[in-house]
Formats: C-alpha cells, structure tokens, sequence
C-alpha cells in the first residue's frame, strides 16, 4: 500500500524539466518569457499541467486518502475546496499518474449537468467503448459488463475521476449511487473520486443514500505562507528560472495578496512578469507585486494592504 502510494506521489512521474529543445516553437511568443530567460510561462491559471503542481504537504495527504480508497477498492471519496484551490490539479495529478500503470483503466469527467443518459455515454466513451444504446438500463448493463471484464477477469481496477462536481444533478447523484451497487462481497467494481466546490457537499447532505456510500471525504484549506512561497519558486524552477526573479520581500507580498489561494498566485505572478518585463526589472520588487495584485483584481484604487515582515503571524503557525 505505502509502496504504490509513494510511486504516485513521487513528483518524478510527471515533474520533469523542461525540454527547451522540442519547444522552440514557444519562445518569444510572450516578451517576459525571454525577458526572464524562461523556457515557458510560469504562471498558466487555465489548464492544470501536472508538471506545474507544487505538491505540498496538505496536497499528498488529500491524493493519499484518495488512493487508498482506490487502491482497497472501497468504491467512493469526494474532495471539497473553494474556487481555485487546486481540485482540479490534483485531480489532473491523479488521473497522470494512475494512467502510467498498466493496471488501472482511468476515465475522467467534467459534466455532471448532463442528462443520465448523456452521461452514461460519457462514461463509456472514457473507456474506449461504443454505446450500444441510448437508454440507461441498457449503458448500466453494458458498463456493469466491463467492470466484470476487467476487475475479475483481467484483475484491472476502474477509476472514475469527477471534476467539478457540484454541477451535479439529483440524478445524477442517484445514477452513479446505482455504478456504486456493482460489487462482490469484499469490495466495489467501480472506485469515484468527486472533486468539487462546497455546493457539491449541501447536494450529497440532501441525498443521504449517496452520502453514506462516501467512504473519505477531505476539504482542500488555503496554504500558508510559506507553502505560496514555496508554489512560486517551484512553478518559476519547472518553467526554467536560472535565478531568484522575486526579491524576498516581493514573494512575501505575492503570498499575503493571493490569500492562500493557488490560482490568485498566478493570477498576481503573471502580472508581475509581465509588469516587470515592462520596467525591465530583472528582479520584481514589492511594489511590482503591490500594482500587479491591483491589476489581477481589476482594481486602479483599491490599496489591499500587505504585510512584508518575513516571520508567520499566529494565524499560519
């Protein structure tokens, strides 16, 4: 178990750098790439580029539980956390890692608005399969027969990863409740990871026939501090920084602006490449960083106040 969970976690299987060579391409498409001698942009918050996940401490332990459900076949988790706090990487993290061994079938959705039928074939089509029909009855069947397929006779296991999750509908809660009756006596056939914004959990606590199939259920907090710091260096390090672009006081100030939350990080990081590049400062000072985050905001006036000592306050220790 400890073993096949280290393998997962281990930023090797997909964090490698960069190829600079088979992305020529790329460079000088954005002046402040080759402004700051990096290979790409750092700073990306659409998309989830595995390579770009900085795995913090809280982000192993949430892809841990999630992994044990998996690996003991114990057939439902679900993992909560508010806009931009990295659901939707860790999940792209999982399905990379999973999909590198040959003895998982992992599927992948985003639409749980669809109708059940729709989302049947969705289901289908993620493991290679054509529908046979378009009646429900007939896809649980037709699913029910693969599961059969590949967990008992091929000794494969079948992942279903749901991103964003709170999109979905009373039926379709009560849809994958019916995936989650495919069992033997000792474990399910299927295994769902829900990823999902806290409208997801007020859904689930309604239904509380799906609620009692959940077997772990983690919230993703805002990171500290530190860890935001640690987030920018290491997205900087994978797209090719050969030098500390920020000067210390301007990752403070960075970290205090996003919040704690991964997505504002790049928001404000992005603003300051491209602010700094402009004044040719090769290295970001804070007040950078302090007009960057007013641009991220779309502010002009606004002056949200940052703190540049260097020392945690009480409420991040």
């Amino acid at each position: 178990m400890t073993n096949i969970i280290n393998e997962l976690l281990h930023p090797d299987i997909t964090a490698r750098p960069f190829e600079a060579s088979a992305h020529l391409d790329r460079l000088g498409q954005e002046y402040y790439v080759n402004f700051y001698e990096l290979f790409e942009p750092p700073f990306q918050v659409t998309g989830t580029d595995p390579r770009f996940v900085y795995l913090s401490e809280q982000y192993k332990k949430v892809i841990s539980i999630c992994l044990q459900v998996v690996r003991d076949r114990m057939g439902l988790a679900m993992v909560l956390g508010a806009v931009g706090t990295g659901k939707s990487s860790i999940c792209s993290i999982m399905r990379s890692r999973l999909s590198t061994r040959a003895d998982y079938r992992v599927a992948y959705l985003d639409d749980l608005a669809a109708t059940p039928s729709q989302l049947m074939v969705n289901i289908l089509h993620e493991y290679g399969l054509e529908p046979v029909s378009r009646q429900v009855e007939a896809l649980k069947r037709q699913f029910k027969s693969l599961l059969v397929e590949e967990t008992q006779k091929a000794g494969n296991s079948l992942v279903l990863l749901v991103d964003e999750s709170q999109t979905a509908t009373k039926y379709n809660l009560e849809l994958l409740r019916q995936l989650l009756n495919f069992e033997t006596g000792s474990e399910k056939l299927v295994q769902i990871i829900l990823f999902g914004q806290e409208e997801l959990s007020r859904k689930v606590a309604a239904r509380p026939n799906f609620l009692s199939r959940i077997v772990s259920q983690v919230r993703l907090e805002k990171l500290g501090r530190e860890d935001t710091i640690k987030l920018i260096k290491y997205r900087l390090s994978m797209a090719g920084a050969e030098y500390d672009i920020f000067s210390d006081e301007a990752l403070v100030a960075l970290a205090d602006f996003s919040k704690g939350i991964p997505r504002e990080a790049c928001k404000v990081g992005y603003q300051s490449l491209l602010l700094g590049a402009s004044r040719q400062e090769k290295i970001i000072t804070p007040a950078t960083v302090v007009e960057a985050s007013l641009l991220a905001q779309g502010s002009k006036t606004a002056e949200p106040e940052v703190r540049l000592e260097t020392e945690p306050n009480e409420e991040e220790i």
